[in-house]
């Protein structure tokens, strides 16, 4: 019998939160709910390091510690967990922000159930997920000539890392040993900057990483 996927979820609207916890148990047999928590220092003050979920849906507006604050120290105390961020704000500079600090994926609180499913699926699989809509409002924002970002700003410190190691003739496994990760969490990096940067092999990503000055000869 497979262990169930645990999950936990963090919003201060608590009847939003029942909801999507029924939800969430009604989409597979194999979650299960093993957190709630009101904000984020709720959220930390009751995480096990015996007991971590693998997976965590946060709101980004909380009281007292909001989800850029929780996923900021979540990524330096657990940088394995899996972020999901719900989120009614689909403001590039937010979504941008949210990337850089290095989550997982995002998704809409009004999401289809049958997306939230697809979400989380996808999430468990490669480490990433981004919403389609959002991922068009940012790349229509970092398009524009007067919107002062390139896709360079959608990465995050690791993926920077990732990519310059990447640009080098160290296999995957290695890299993986070279910044301390499992090779399944290089494997959601390579994903996430592929679909980010819209390259599809290592030779494209070290072309971009050439030109744009990631990578220096």
């Amino acid at each position: 019998m497979n262990p169930k996927i645990k999950i936990a979820v963090v919003d201060d609207h608590q009847l939003f939160r029942g909801g999507l916890v029924k939800l969430i148990h009604s989409l597979s047999d194999d979650f299960q709910v093993s957190l709630e928590a009101k904000d984020g220092l709720d959220f930390l003050s009751i995480l096990s390091e015996n007991d971590l979920p693998q997976l965590a849906m946060i709101d980004i507006n909380m009281p007292r510690l909001d989800g850029f604050g929780t996923v900021e120290k979540l990524k330096k105390l657990h940088p394995e967990m899996l972020i999901l961020i719900l989120t009614m704000n689909d403001d590039e500079q937010s979504l941008i922000r949210m990337l850089k600090l290095g989550v997982n994926g995002y998704i809409g609180k009004d999401i289809d159930p049958d997306e939230l499913k697809i979400a989380i699926d996808q999430l468990l699989k490669t480490g990433h997920y981004y919403n389609d809509q959002m991922t068009q409002n940012l790349i229509h924002s970092i398009q524009s000539p007067d919107s002062g970002y390139n896709r360079n700003d959608l990465l995050n410190e690791q993926e920077i890392k990732f990519i310059a190691l990447a640009c080098s003739e160290h296999t995957y496994t290695q890299i993986a040993d070279l910044m301390c990760l499992s090779p399944k969490t290089i494997d959601g990096y390579r994903a996430s900057v592929f679909e980010k940067l819209e390259v599809k092999s290592r030779v494209g990503l070290a072309i971009y990483a050439i030109k744009t000055g990631i990578y220096k000869l």
